[in-house]
């Protein structure tokens, strides 16, 4: 079965839903996570439950399957959706949810091993942000018997590596929780905050992620690279490749160097609410400044475009705050994402 209809697209405009299919064995794997409880524990509106399923409302319909833009044709891509790893929580009546959110967590880790282990990229909404840790656990217990290491990269405005409260995890402490995992520290794992604030960031946060050995990349060091490139004119010129400048986006570009420099598996985990509030509104933080709508899209598509990229996870999509820009957003990112994996099948095979 695919989520093709006469409302998707015509004969003479295919779009996604044409390709996407049911199941968990594609190159790429649609998966939901609808739960906002730890958002609610962490203090923040709630709403991200909602997020998957609001998305696949659109993703079927965006986005040509051959884009003669880039001359990318998504034809040669399996996709499948997966759908949600389990059933939505009640935010009215908590006590009434069959499962409680660590035990939703064990069962996302669950679902993501076996997409893993076949190959395939999970490509995970939610949801709120407290997902990124079973989704590394996932990646973590593919590769723990390897010597290799692991990168993650949370595009965050937030750093998010808040202790737990009264012992129970929350959409701010999924990174602490990766620092502090054994796996994680055995395989020399690698963590970088990409695009936090430091309005956002509490300086006891910051040193504890570098007195852990790991790396914060300031939005505000992003923006300064933007002025630096368009300075030197960097980019501007005949000799560049159709991928090497998507969108016009110079942080997308650094975000692309950024991956080619780093080691071992990487999982690249988006929160949204990195996103600056006019270009992605439905968020359960909006962001006053941020990255733009084409840095989001650049940043998806290198994603895609980088063969070490096992995994990615979109977090804090919350319809009740605003269903439709955002909705659109985040179905444009999945496109961008599997453009570039597209291109990176064409690349090995030429």
């Amino acid at each position: 079965k695919n989520f093709n209809s006469s409302k998707m697209s015509n004969n003479d405009d295919p779009r996604l839903g044409t390709i996407i299919k049911e199941g968990n064995d594609g190159e790429i794997v649609l998966v939901g996570f609808p739960r906002d409880d730890g958002v609610k524990r962490n203090g923040g509106r709630v709403g991200a439950r909602l997020g998957f399923t609001n998305v696949m409302k659109f993703i079927p319909k965006m986005g040509t399957v051959y884009n003669p833009e880039y001359d990318i044709d998504l034809s040669c891509v399996s996709i499948t959706n997966s759908g949600l790893v389990c059933k939505m929580n009640d935010d009215e009546n908590q006590e009434e949810d069959d499962i409680d959110l660590e035990q939703a967590h064990e069962l996302l880790t669950s679902h993501l091993i076996p997409i893993l282990e076949n190959g395939g990229i999970p490509f995970v909404i939610g949801g709120g942000n407290d997902q990124s840790y079973p989704n590394a656990l996932g990646l973590l217990n593919i590769t723990k018997d390897n010597g290799d290491t692991i990168t993650v990269i949370n595009i965050d405005a937030h750093l998010d590596v808040r202790p737990k409260k009264l012992g129970k995890v929350h959409s701010g402490s999924p990174f602490r929780m990766l620092i502090e995992n054994e796996i994680f520290k055995s395989k020399n794992g690698k963590f970088i905050e990409f695009a936090a604030q430091g309005s956002q960031s509490s300086q006891e946060h910051v040193n504890y992620v570098k007195e852990n050995g790991h790396e914060i990349v300031w939005f505000n060091k992003l923006t300064k690279f933007r002025c630096q490139f368009d300075q030197y004119n960097i980019g501007n010129n005949d000799d560049c490749e159709d991928d090497d400048f998507i969108l016009g986006s110079h942080i997308g570009m650094y975000f692309r160097e950024l991956l080619n420099n780093t080691e071992g598996d990487i999982f690249v985990s988006f929160d949204i609410d990195s996103i600056q509030g006019s270009d992605c509104p439905g968020v359960s933080c909006v962001a006053t400044t941020g990255l733009s709508a084409s840095d989001a899209l650049a940043i998806c598509f290198y994603s895609g475009l980088n063969d070490r990229v096992r995994l990615v996870d979109i977090s804090e999509y919350n319809p009740i705050v605003e269903q439709w820009r955002t909705g659109r957003l985040i179905s444009n990112m999945f496109y961008y994402f599997c453009l570039g994996f597209a291109s990176r099948i064409n690349k090995k095979n030429n």
